[in-house]
Protein backbone atom coordinates (compact mmCIF):
# COMPACT_ATOMS: atom_id res chain seq x y z
CA UNK A 1 0.00 0.00 0.00
CA UNK A 2 1.28 3.48 -0.84
CA UNK A 3 -0.10 6.86 0.20
CA UNK A 4 -0.68 8.88 3.39
CA UNK A 5 -3.94 7.44 4.68
CA UNK A 6 -4.46 6.59 8.34
CA UNK A 7 -5.38 3.03 7.45
CA UNK A 8 -1.80 2.55 6.23
CA UNK A 9 -0.41 3.11 9.71
CA UNK A 10 -3.33 1.54 11.60
CA UNK A 11 -5.47 -1.21 10.07
CA UNK A 12 -3.12 -2.54 7.38
CA UNK A 13 -0.53 -3.60 9.96
CA UNK A 14 -2.90 -6.31 11.17
CA UNK A 15 -2.49 -8.05 7.80
CA UNK A 16 1.30 -7.62 7.62
CA UNK A 17 0.96 -5.66 4.37
CA UNK A 18 3.99 -3.54 3.39
CA UNK A 19 3.21 0.19 3.44
CA UNK A 20 4.99 3.25 2.02
CA UNK A 21 3.84 6.33 3.91
CA UNK A 22 4.30 9.49 1.82
CA UNK A 23 4.82 12.93 3.32
CA UNK A 24 4.51 14.24 6.87
CA UNK A 25 0.79 13.85 7.52
CA UNK A 26 1.22 10.84 9.84
CA UNK A 27 4.22 12.16 11.80
CA UNK A 28 3.78 11.51 15.53
CA UNK A 29 1.75 8.34 15.09
CA UNK A 30 3.19 5.01 16.11
CA UNK A 31 3.76 2.65 13.19
CA UNK A 32 4.62 -1.01 12.83
CA UNK A 33 7.70 -2.45 11.14
CA UNK A 34 5.66 -2.81 7.94
CA UNK A 35 5.63 0.99 7.40
CA UNK A 36 8.44 2.72 5.50
CA UNK A 37 8.36 6.54 5.60
CA UNK A 38 9.21 8.74 2.61
CA UNK A 39 8.90 12.21 4.05
CA UNK A 40 10.08 14.01 0.91
CA UNK A 41 7.16 12.70 -1.12
CA UNK A 42 8.03 14.82 -4.14
CA UNK A 43 11.37 13.04 -4.58
CA UNK A 44 10.86 10.42 -7.28
CA UNK A 45 14.11 8.53 -6.66
CA UNK A 46 13.30 8.00 -2.97
CA UNK A 47 9.83 6.69 -3.77
CA UNK A 48 11.32 4.25 -6.29
CA UNK A 49 13.89 3.12 -3.74
CA UNK A 50 11.11 2.55 -1.21
CA UNK A 51 9.14 0.50 -3.75
CA UNK A 52 12.18 -1.71 -4.41
CA UNK A 53 12.63 -2.26 -0.66
CA UNK A 54 8.97 -2.97 0.15
CA UNK A 55 7.58 -4.72 -2.93
CA UNK A 56 6.62 -8.35 -2.36
CA UNK A 57 7.35 -8.40 1.37
CA UNK A 58 5.10 -9.92 4.04
CA UNK A 59 5.42 -8.68 7.63
CA UNK A 60 4.23 -10.23 10.91
CA UNK A 61 0.82 -9.14 12.15
CA UNK A 62 1.06 -5.82 14.02
CA UNK A 63 -1.23 -5.27 17.01
CA UNK A 64 -0.06 -1.83 18.14
CA UNK A 65 -3.51 -0.41 17.31
CA UNK A 66 -5.59 -3.26 18.62
CA UNK A 67 -5.90 -6.98 19.20
CA UNK A 68 -9.35 -7.54 17.65
CA UNK A 69 -11.31 -6.90 20.83
CA UNK A 70 -12.14 -3.26 20.21
CA UNK A 71 -15.97 -3.66 20.10
CA UNK A 72 -16.35 -4.98 23.68
CA UNK A 73 -14.11 -2.18 24.93
CA UNK A 74 -16.15 0.46 23.05
CA UNK A 75 -19.41 -0.86 24.48
CA UNK A 76 -17.94 -0.87 27.97
CA UNK A 77 -16.75 2.72 27.53
CA UNK A 78 -20.10 3.96 26.17
CA UNK A 79 -21.88 2.50 29.16
CA UNK A 80 -19.55 4.39 31.49
CA UNK A 81 -20.26 7.91 30.19
CA UNK A 82 -23.26 10.25 30.27
CA UNK A 83 -24.47 10.48 26.69
CA UNK A 84 -26.79 13.38 27.60
CA UNK A 85 -23.79 15.72 27.99
CA UNK A 86 -22.09 17.38 24.96
CA UNK A 87 -19.10 15.39 23.70
CA UNK A 88 -15.98 16.74 21.99
CA UNK A 89 -13.68 14.58 19.87
CA UNK A 90 -10.11 14.50 21.19
CA UNK A 91 -6.88 12.96 19.92
CA UNK A 92 -4.59 11.62 22.58
CA UNK A 93 -1.60 9.83 21.07
CA UNK A 94 0.84 8.19 23.48
CA UNK A 95 4.43 9.44 23.28
CA UNK A 96 6.40 7.18 20.91
CA UNK A 97 10.03 6.88 19.94
CA UNK A 98 10.64 7.97 16.35
CA UNK A 99 11.48 4.77 14.51
CA UNK A 100 14.26 6.30 12.41
CA UNK A 101 15.40 2.95 11.05
CA UNK A 102 12.18 2.79 9.03
CA UNK A 103 12.72 6.20 7.42
CA UNK A 104 13.82 6.02 3.77
CA UNK A 105 16.36 8.85 4.21
CA UNK A 106 18.08 6.97 7.01
CA UNK A 107 17.98 3.70 5.08
CA UNK A 108 19.60 5.30 2.01
CA UNK A 109 22.29 6.86 4.21
CA UNK A 110 23.19 3.52 5.79
CA UNK A 111 23.16 1.32 2.67
CA UNK A 112 26.74 0.09 2.27
CA UNK A 113 28.94 -2.49 0.59
CA UNK A 114 31.92 -4.57 1.58
CA UNK A 115 34.69 -3.92 -0.94
CA UNK A 116 37.72 -6.18 -1.36
CA UNK A 117 40.84 -5.23 -3.33
CA UNK A 118 43.46 -7.89 -4.12
CA UNK A 119 46.70 -6.21 -5.16
CA UNK A 120 50.15 -7.57 -5.81
CA UNK A 121 51.32 -6.45 -2.36
CA UNK A 122 48.32 -5.72 -0.16
CA UNK A 123 44.90 -7.19 0.54
CA UNK A 124 42.34 -4.57 1.55
CA UNK A 125 38.74 -4.70 2.76
CA UNK A 126 36.56 -1.63 3.26
CA UNK A 127 33.05 -0.63 4.26
CA UNK A 128 31.86 1.80 1.57
CA UNK A 129 28.71 3.92 1.82
CA UNK A 130 26.20 4.66 -0.95
CA UNK A 131 27.86 8.08 -1.39
CA UNK A 132 31.27 6.51 -2.00
CA UNK A 133 32.68 7.30 1.43
CA UNK A 134 35.11 4.73 2.84
CA UNK A 135 33.71 4.33 6.34
CA UNK A 136 36.42 1.94 7.52
CA UNK A 137 39.33 0.18 5.83
CA UNK A 138 41.44 -2.84 6.76
CA UNK A 139 44.83 -3.65 5.18
CA UNK A 140 47.02 -6.76 5.36
CA UNK A 141 49.88 -8.09 3.26
CA UNK A 142 48.60 -10.34 0.48
CA UNK A 143 49.71 -13.92 1.33
CA UNK A 144 51.63 -15.95 -1.25
CA UNK A 145 49.50 -19.12 -1.18
CA UNK A 146 45.86 -19.72 -2.11
CA UNK A 147 44.88 -21.23 1.26
CA UNK A 148 46.35 -18.40 3.30
CA UNK A 149 44.88 -15.78 0.98
CA UNK A 150 41.31 -17.09 0.86
CA UNK A 151 41.26 -17.62 4.63
CA UNK A 152 42.50 -14.09 5.23
CA UNK A 153 39.88 -12.65 2.86
CA UNK A 154 37.10 -14.47 4.71
CA UNK A 155 38.47 -13.45 8.11
CA UNK A 156 38.77 -9.77 7.15
CA UNK A 157 35.28 -9.72 5.61
CA UNK A 158 33.71 -11.32 8.69
CA UNK A 159 35.41 -8.74 10.92
CA UNK A 160 34.33 -5.88 8.66
CA UNK A 161 30.73 -7.15 8.55
CA UNK A 162 30.63 -7.30 12.36
CA UNK A 163 32.03 -3.77 12.59
CA UNK A 164 29.44 -2.58 10.06
CA UNK A 165 26.67 -3.56 12.49
CA UNK A 166 28.25 -1.39 15.20
CA UNK A 167 28.55 1.49 12.71
CA UNK A 168 24.87 1.08 11.70
CA UNK A 169 25.85 0.27 8.10
CA UNK A 170 23.48 -2.03 6.20
CA UNK A 171 25.75 -4.28 4.12
CA UNK A 172 24.03 -5.19 0.85
CA UNK A 173 26.73 -7.41 -0.63
CA UNK A 174 30.42 -7.93 -1.36
CA UNK A 175 32.36 -6.60 -4.35
CA UNK A 176 35.84 -7.92 -5.18
CA UNK A 177 38.47 -6.24 -7.35
CA UNK A 178 41.40 -8.44 -8.38
CA UNK A 179 44.15 -8.48 -10.96
CA UNK A 180 43.89 -10.88 -13.89
CA UNK A 181 41.17 -12.09 -16.24
CA UNK A 182 37.84 -12.56 -14.48
CA UNK A 183 34.51 -14.14 -15.40
CA UNK A 184 32.13 -11.77 -13.57
CA UNK A 185 29.09 -13.90 -14.37
CA UNK A 186 30.44 -16.79 -12.31
CA UNK A 187 32.66 -14.85 -9.90
CA UNK A 188 35.76 -16.78 -11.01
CA UNK A 189 39.33 -15.57 -11.53
CA UNK A 190 40.24 -17.34 -14.77
CA UNK A 191 43.87 -16.31 -15.05
CA UNK A 192 45.84 -14.13 -12.67
CA UNK A 193 48.72 -11.73 -13.17
CA UNK A 194 52.24 -12.83 -12.23
CA UNK A 195 52.05 -10.58 -9.17
CA UNK A 196 49.42 -12.80 -7.48
CA UNK A 197 50.50 -16.43 -7.23
CA UNK A 198 48.21 -19.49 -7.03
CA UNK A 199 45.25 -17.46 -8.27
CA UNK A 200 44.15 -19.18 -11.49
CA UNK A 201 40.69 -20.81 -11.84
CA UNK A 202 39.67 -19.53 -8.41
CA UNK A 203 35.99 -19.36 -7.43
CA UNK A 204 35.69 -16.33 -5.16
CA UNK A 205 31.92 -16.01 -5.12
CA UNK A 206 31.06 -19.33 -3.46
CA UNK A 207 33.22 -19.18 -0.29
CA UNK A 208 32.40 -15.51 0.33
CA UNK A 209 28.67 -16.00 -0.23
CA UNK A 210 28.56 -19.16 1.90
CA UNK A 211 30.43 -17.48 4.77
CA UNK A 212 28.72 -14.08 4.78
CA UNK A 213 25.29 -15.07 3.37
CA UNK A 214 25.48 -12.10 1.02
CA UNK A 215 25.51 -11.71 -2.78
CA UNK A 216 29.03 -11.39 -4.23
CA UNK A 217 30.38 -9.70 -7.38
CA UNK A 218 33.92 -10.11 -8.77
CA UNK A 219 35.72 -8.24 -11.56
CA UNK A 220 39.10 -7.20 -12.89
CA UNK A 221 40.76 -4.21 -11.18
CA UNK A 222 40.84 -2.18 -14.40
CA UNK A 223 37.12 -2.68 -14.92
CA UNK A 224 36.51 -1.76 -11.28
CA UNK A 225 38.38 1.52 -11.79
CA UNK A 226 36.09 2.34 -14.73
CA UNK A 227 32.99 1.49 -12.69
CA UNK A 228 34.25 3.70 -9.86
CA UNK A 229 34.58 6.62 -12.28
CA UNK A 230 31.10 5.89 -13.68
CA UNK A 231 29.44 6.01 -10.25
CA UNK A 232 31.59 8.39 -8.21
CA UNK A 233 34.11 10.10 -10.48
CA UNK A 234 34.53 12.16 -13.61
CA UNK A 235 32.77 9.58 -15.78
CA UNK A 236 29.48 10.04 -13.94
CA UNK A 237 26.67 10.61 -16.43
CA UNK A 238 28.89 10.11 -19.50
CA UNK A 239 27.85 7.65 -22.18
CA UNK A 240 31.36 6.72 -23.39
CA UNK A 241 34.71 7.01 -21.62
CA UNK A 242 37.90 5.05 -21.00
CA UNK A 243 39.96 4.67 -17.83
CA UNK A 244 43.68 3.84 -17.87
CA UNK A 245 45.40 2.77 -14.65
CA UNK A 246 49.09 3.58 -14.36
CA UNK A 247 50.58 1.64 -11.48
CA UNK A 248 52.73 -1.45 -11.04
CA UNK A 249 51.22 -2.58 -14.33
CA UNK A 250 48.96 -0.82 -16.84
CA UNK A 251 45.26 -1.66 -16.88
CA UNK A 252 42.00 -0.10 -17.90
CA UNK A 253 38.27 -0.25 -18.46
CA UNK A 254 35.91 0.87 -21.23
CA UNK A 255 32.42 2.26 -20.67
CA UNK A 256 30.33 2.23 -23.86
CA UNK A 257 26.72 3.45 -23.89
CA UNK A 258 26.87 3.65 -20.09
CA UNK A 259 27.82 -0.03 -19.73
CA UNK A 260 31.10 -1.81 -19.05
CA UNK A 261 32.58 -3.83 -21.92
CA UNK A 262 33.81 -7.29 -20.88
CA UNK A 263 34.33 -8.90 -24.28
CA UNK A 264 33.51 -12.40 -25.54
CA UNK A 265 36.17 -14.07 -23.36
CA UNK A 266 36.33 -11.40 -20.61
CA UNK A 267 39.53 -9.97 -22.06
CA UNK A 268 38.32 -6.54 -23.18
CA UNK A 269 40.24 -3.42 -22.09
CA UNK A 270 43.61 -5.14 -21.56
CA UNK A 271 44.92 -1.73 -22.52
CA UNK A 272 48.36 -2.25 -21.01
CA UNK A 273 49.04 -4.83 -23.70
CA UNK A 274 48.33 -2.66 -26.70
CA UNK A 275 51.49 -2.93 -28.82
CA UNK A 276 53.01 0.46 -29.64
CA UNK A 277 56.36 -0.76 -31.04
CA UNK A 278 57.23 -3.84 -33.09
CA UNK A 279 60.74 -4.04 -31.66
CA UNK A 280 60.09 -2.71 -28.16
CA UNK A 281 61.18 -4.17 -24.81
CA UNK A 282 59.93 -7.51 -23.52
CA UNK A 283 56.65 -7.45 -21.60
CA UNK A 284 55.57 -9.63 -18.67
CA UNK A 285 52.77 -11.02 -20.87
CA UNK A 286 55.34 -12.74 -23.12
CA UNK A 287 55.06 -10.27 -25.97
CA UNK A 288 57.14 -7.13 -26.53
CA UNK A 289 56.51 -3.48 -27.31
CA UNK A 290 53.40 -3.27 -25.07
CA UNK A 291 52.50 -0.06 -23.25
CA UNK A 292 53.16 -1.87 -19.97
CA UNK A 293 56.73 -2.65 -21.06
CA UNK A 294 57.38 1.10 -21.31
CA UNK A 295 55.11 2.97 -18.90
CA UNK A 296 54.33 0.69 -15.94
CA UNK A 297 55.89 1.04 -12.52
CA UNK A 298 57.73 -2.24 -13.15
CA UNK A 299 59.23 -0.89 -16.38
CA UNK A 300 60.33 2.36 -14.75
CA UNK A 301 61.82 0.45 -11.82
CA UNK A 302 63.85 -1.66 -14.25
CA UNK A 303 65.19 1.48 -15.94
CA UNK A 304 65.91 3.14 -12.59
CA UNK A 305 67.94 0.14 -11.40
CA UNK A 306 69.89 0.12 -14.65
CA UNK A 307 70.82 3.79 -14.22
CA UNK A 308 71.65 3.27 -10.56
CA UNK A 309 73.94 0.32 -11.31
CA UNK A 310 75.78 2.53 -13.81
CA UNK A 311 75.97 5.40 -11.26
CA UNK A 312 73.83 7.54 -13.58
CA UNK A 313 70.70 7.92 -11.43
CA UNK A 314 71.63 10.09 -8.47
CA UNK A 315 72.05 13.83 -8.91
CA UNK A 316 72.80 16.62 -6.46
CA UNK A 317 70.23 16.80 -3.69
CA UNK A 318 69.24 13.15 -4.03
CA UNK A 319 70.18 9.96 -2.18
CA UNK A 320 68.93 6.39 -1.87
CA UNK A 321 69.42 4.65 1.51
CA UNK A 322 71.25 1.32 1.29
CA UNK A 323 68.28 -0.60 2.70
CA UNK A 324 65.82 0.97 0.22
CA UNK A 325 65.10 -0.63 -3.15
CA UNK A 326 65.47 1.63 -6.18
CA UNK A 327 62.11 2.20 -7.86
CA UNK A 328 60.02 4.32 -10.21
CA UNK A 329 59.68 7.17 -7.73
CA UNK A 330 63.47 7.56 -7.59
CA UNK A 331 63.51 7.87 -11.38
CA UNK A 332 60.81 10.56 -11.21
CA UNK A 333 62.70 12.40 -8.47
CA UNK A 334 65.90 12.32 -10.53
CA UNK A 335 64.05 13.70 -13.56
CA UNK A 336 62.63 16.57 -11.50
CA UNK A 337 66.14 17.40 -10.28
CA UNK A 338 67.44 17.65 -13.83
CA UNK A 339 68.73 14.15 -14.63
CA UNK A 340 68.58 14.20 -18.44
CA UNK A 341 68.63 10.41 -18.83
CA UNK A 342 65.76 10.01 -16.33
CA UNK A 343 63.82 12.72 -18.16
CA UNK A 344 64.33 10.89 -21.47
CA UNK A 345 63.08 7.59 -20.00
CA UNK A 346 59.92 9.24 -18.64
CA UNK A 347 59.33 11.02 -21.94
CA UNK A 348 59.59 7.71 -23.81
CA UNK A 349 57.21 6.07 -21.32
CA UNK A 350 54.70 8.91 -21.65
CA UNK A 351 54.96 8.76 -25.44
CA UNK A 352 54.23 5.01 -25.42
CA UNK A 353 51.20 5.62 -23.23
CA UNK A 354 50.12 8.47 -25.51
CA UNK A 355 50.35 6.24 -28.60
CA UNK A 356 48.21 3.68 -26.81
CA UNK A 357 45.62 6.37 -26.04
CA UNK A 358 45.62 7.42 -29.72
CA UNK A 359 44.85 3.80 -30.70
CA UNK A 360 42.01 3.77 -28.15
CA UNK A 361 40.61 7.04 -29.54
CA UNK A 362 40.66 5.63 -33.07
CA UNK A 363 38.98 2.39 -31.92
CA UNK A 364 36.19 3.34 -29.49
CA UNK A 365 36.05 7.17 -29.85
CA UNK A 366 35.34 8.02 -26.17
CA UNK A 367 34.42 11.53 -25.05
CA UNK A 368 36.78 11.33 -22.06
CA UNK A 369 40.02 9.54 -21.13
CA UNK A 370 40.75 9.28 -17.41
CA UNK A 371 44.30 8.53 -16.28
CA UNK A 372 44.37 6.92 -12.86
CA UNK A 373 47.11 5.72 -10.52
CA UNK A 374 50.30 7.09 -9.00
CA UNK A 375 51.99 7.79 -12.34
CA UNK A 376 49.06 9.53 -14.05
CA UNK A 377 50.04 13.11 -13.20
CA UNK A 378 53.58 12.51 -14.54
CA UNK A 379 52.29 11.32 -17.92
CA UNK A 380 49.31 13.52 -18.73
CA UNK A 381 51.13 16.39 -20.48
CA UNK A 382 53.12 14.04 -22.73
CA UNK A 383 49.96 12.06 -23.54
CA UNK A 384 48.17 15.25 -24.60
CA UNK A 385 51.14 16.24 -26.78
CA UNK A 386 51.11 12.85 -28.54
CA UNK A 387 47.35 13.12 -29.17
CA UNK A 388 47.85 16.53 -30.82
CA UNK A 389 50.66 15.15 -32.99
CA UNK A 390 49.36 11.67 -33.88
CA UNK A 391 45.56 11.47 -33.57
CA UNK A 392 43.06 12.14 -36.33
CA UNK A 393 41.64 15.69 -36.23
CA UNK A 394 38.17 14.38 -35.36
CA UNK A 395 39.37 12.99 -31.98
CA UNK A 396 42.04 15.51 -31.02
CA UNK A 397 39.66 17.54 -28.87
CA UNK A 398 39.00 14.65 -26.47
CA UNK A 399 39.31 15.53 -22.79
CA UNK A 400 42.17 13.78 -20.98
CA UNK A 401 42.13 14.17 -17.19
CA UNK A 402 43.73 12.75 -14.07
CA UNK A 403 41.31 10.88 -11.81
CA UNK A 404 40.35 12.62 -8.58
CA UNK A 405 39.30 9.37 -6.88
CA UNK A 406 41.55 8.37 -3.99
CA UNK A 407 40.82 4.63 -4.13
CA UNK A 408 39.24 3.58 -7.44
CA UNK A 409 39.75 -0.18 -6.93
CA UNK A 410 37.78 -0.28 -3.67
CA UNK A 411 35.16 2.18 -4.91
CA UNK A 412 34.71 0.18 -8.10
CA UNK A 413 34.29 -3.05 -6.15
CA UNK A 414 31.67 -1.35 -3.98
CA UNK A 415 29.89 0.12 -7.01
CA UNK A 416 29.08 -3.39 -8.31
CA UNK A 417 27.06 -3.95 -5.13
CA UNK A 418 25.55 -0.48 -4.88
CA UNK A 419 24.59 -0.36 -8.57
CA UNK A 420 22.64 -3.57 -8.13
CA UNK A 421 20.66 -2.12 -5.23
CA UNK A 422 19.60 0.79 -7.44
CA UNK A 423 18.67 -1.72 -10.16
CA UNK A 424 21.41 -0.88 -12.68
CA UNK A 425 21.83 -3.90 -14.97
CA UNK A 426 25.30 -5.39 -14.51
Amino acid sequence: MIGNSSCGVREVGAFGTPVINLGTRQIGRETGENVLHVRDADTQDKILQALHLQFGKQYPCSKIYGDGNAVPRILKFLKSIDLQEPLQKKFCFPPVKDNISQDIDHILETLSALAVDLGGTNLRVAIVSMKGEIVKKYTQFNPKTYEERINLILQMCVEAAAEAVKLNCRILGVGVSTGGRVNPREGIVLHSTKLIQEWNSVDLRTPLSDTLHLPVWVDNDGNCAAMAERKFGQGKGLENFVTLITGTGIGGGIIHQHELIHGSSFCAAELGHLVVSLDGPDCSCGSHGCIEAYASGMALQKEAKKLHDEDLLLVEGMSVPKDEAVGALHLIQAAKLGNVKAQSILRTAGTALGLGVVNILHTVNPSLVILSGILASHYIHTVKDVIRQQALPSVQDVDVVVSDLVDPALLGAASMVLDYTTRRIY
